[in-house]
């Protein structure tokens, strides 16, 4: 059964948290770490039994040697091990991509390979390592190429230009790369251009902020509490003008989770994440489920790293799955304040409105195949998505 059957086939009932947790705790159901690197060094020179890990391990050192990457042994055959994977950091980046220079894999591959089996963005053009990373390999050149097209831009001095650098976004500039047939054309143009590769992640930031400043309380909605709690009629104009998460908190008006509001900061970032998901501090170390869902998982610190330093922020995996919670909570919770009757599937349209904002950030689509986006995928596939999140979510911090 595939990744993208899988998220029909457990359906929302009772055992479904349980049921959710085995399925992504089992291994055969993802491809690991492991698994993805063995499929592309065999692609690319690697002839020993694909299951010898002394041989694989070899093989990846002798290439990423011809790149003078400084990696140990046991690094490399923990990845095979699956005892750990590459984190989610910026020299962790450099020696994936130091990896597949060393193979002479293709753009295409580099793209697959960080998308399907690292996990995280490929080519972030708006830096001009990943900008020339990703003209060499448009263009089949060898990692020196690419140090020396470095050291050469290094030396040229950042002149401003006539355009702000808030105007230019990364599908801007990949474009123009896509433009440069030859060495000198890339110079040029990061010889006019350098002072825009400043700031980055200027498309993600935007909808994060617009949409926490849907979802997060307001100070005005506490006048609205209020007059609920004194028994006051509240008119439909009145609640429409509130947060999200208080709209939806007056829409439900039963069960525990209306306790959780007294006494609390309702305009706090921990506060919006617990009406959401019912955590606010991620997913214990403990918890058992995939590292990869543990890693960045969107928590009151990830939100204050990416709203405080966005623009220079290089876990692209924790924007991203913010950009992918702060997303399912606004579509499903709109369609619960406002129901809707179409003859479309609702499911579709959710993730079909993600793939474009993620893609409108620079991230890749939804992939069943990575566990994160799967638990989100699988929620949006039953009748009461908020609820059928929260229940594993729940599930899981009871079992930490």
């Amino acid at each position: 059964m595939s990744s993208n059957d899988s998220i029909w086939c457990i359906q929302a009932d009772d055992d479904a948290p349980a049921h959710v947790l085995e399925y992504l705790n089992n291994p055969s159901n993802f491809c690991t770490f492991s698994q993805g690197l063995t499929e592309l060094i065999v692609k690319y020179g690697y002839h020993e039994p694909p299951l010898d890990l002394d041989a694989k391990t070899s093989f990846v050192l002798s290439k990423l040697s011809l790149t003078g990457a400084s990696v140990s042994r046991s690094t490399v055959k923990d990845w095979f091990s699956d005892k750990h994977r590459p984190a989610f950091a910026s020299n962790s980046r450099t020696l994936m991509f130091r990896l597949c220079f060393a193979l002479s894999a293709s753009c295409s591959d580099v793209i697959w390979f960080f998308h399907r089996v690292y996990f995280d963005r490929c080519f972030n053009c708006h830096t001009i390592e990943e900008a020339v990373y990703y003209y060499c390999f448009s263009n089949g050149l060898a990692y020196p190429h690419a140090e020396s097209l470095l050291e050469q831009i290094d030396s040229y001095p950042a002149v401003p230009v006539c355009h702000t650098a808030s105007h230019v976004y990364t599908t801007d500039i990949r474009n123009r790369l896509d433009e440069c047939t030859n060495d000198q054309q890339l110079l040029d143009f990061f010889q006019e251009n350098k002072s825009i590769f400043t700031e980055w992640n200027k498309s993600a930031l935007r909808y994060i902020k617009q949409y926490v400043t849907d979802i997060q309380g307001r100070q005005k909605d506490k006048e609205v509490i209020k007059a609920w709690r004194a028994g006051k009629t509240i008119l439909p104009a009145e609640c429409r003008d509130c947060s999200l998460i208080i709209q939806e908190y007056l829409f439900c008006r039963s069960g525990d989770r209306l306790d959780y509001i007294r006494g609390r900061n309702i305009t706090s970032i921990d506060f919006m994440l617990d009406r959401m998901i019912l955590i606010y501090s991620g997913l214990h170390k403990a918890t058992s489920i995939p590292a990869i869902v543990k890693t960045n998982f969107p928590s009151k610190r990830t939100f204050s790293d990416i709203l405080n330093n966005s623009e220079t922020l290089t876990s692209y995996d924790s924007i991203r799955k913010c950009l992918i919670l702060l997303k399912f909570y606004h579509f499903w919770v709109n369609l619960l304040l406002n129901p809707a009757s179409a003859d479309y599937s609702l499911f579709d349209v959710f993730q079909e409105e993600t793939n474009a904002l993620l893609t409108s950030c620079g991230y890749d689509e939804l992939y069943s195949g990575n566990p994160y986006d799967w638990l989100f995928l699988w929620a949006s596939t039953t009748e009461h998505p908020l609820n059928a999140l929260r229940g594993v979510l729940s599930t899981l911090e009871e079992s930490a």
